[in-house]
C-alpha cells in the first residue's frame, strides 16, 4: 500500500501513516512505532512523512473500549517512537 501512495503523492502532499491501534489494548513500544515508521520511510520521502494514531481515539456512542489512561500511553509511545525514528532517519 505504501508503494501505491507513493506512486500516486502528489509533489505538495504529507502523509500521515497510522502508527498506533486505538482499539488493540496493548500499549504500542516507542521501538514499535519507530519501526513502523521506518518501515514507511522506505517507501515515502520521508521528510513528508507524519505520524498519527491509526483512526483517533474518539469515542462513538458508549464505546469505553480505550481507557483515557491507554490513549494517553499510546499517544506518549508514538511522540517518542517519532523522534527516535526522526533520530534514525537524521531529520
Amino acid at each position: 500500500m505504501l508503494r501505491v501512495i507513493a506512486d500516486a503523492l502528489p509533489a505538495e502532499a504529507r502523509i500521515f501513516v497510522g502508527v498506533t491501534d486505538p482499539i488493540d489494548p496493548v500499549v504500542e513500544t516507542p521501538e514499535q512505532v519507530r519501526d513502523r515508521i521506518l518501515e514507511a520511510a522506505r517507501h515515502l520521502p520521508a521528510e513528508r512523512l507524519g505520524t498519527c494514531d491509526d483512526c483517533g481515539f474518539a469515542p462513538f456512542a458508549d464505546d469505553v473500549s480505550t481507557s483515557r489512561e491507554t490513549a494517553f500511553a499510546k499517544i506518549a509511545a508514538r511522540l517518542e517512537g517519532t523522534r527516535l525514528a526522526e533520530e534514525a532517519l537524521g531529520l
